[in-house]
């Protein structure tokens, strides 16, 4: 039997053993990346619930049940909000993806937000 045949069949083997590593490499990735956009859509909504509790401290006596309503609109539930003076600090938490719920502890990503209200005389 010469060298040649003997290697017959090789070449298939590692194309098998490199896409099983491209499709490894790309369930990594789409885990990072919802990873990254559940991190984003909570901060976003703090920051939106923040601002929103913010701009209804001088007109509302209750500026959270405001907030509780914006992080709604945002996929979002309101876990904290404490007002100290013209400023509101907020928490939000979304909920895992599935893929991220498996792997993760816990079931939602939490955000937190401060923003404070500007008065200009």
């Amino acid at each position: 039997m010469s060298a040649v045949a003997s290697e017959r069949g090789s070449a298939g083997l590692l194309v098998i053993a490199g896409a099983g590593l491209v499709a490894a490499a790309a369930a990594v990735a789409g885990t990072l990346v919802a990873g990254v956009v559940t991190h984003t859509r909570a901060q976003s909504a703090a920051d939106m619930t923040a601002l929103a509790v913010a701009g209804r401290i001088l007109a509302d006596p209750d500026p959270c049940s405001m907030g509780g309503e914006v992080a709604r609109g945002n996929d979002a539930r309101l876990t904290d909000c404490q007002l100290a003076g013209a400023s509101a600090t907020v928490a939000v938490s979304v909920p895992l993806p599935p893929v991220l719920a498996r792997l993760m502890p816990g079931e939602h990503a939490v955000a937190r937000s401060r923003a404070e209200v500007v008065i200009v005389p």
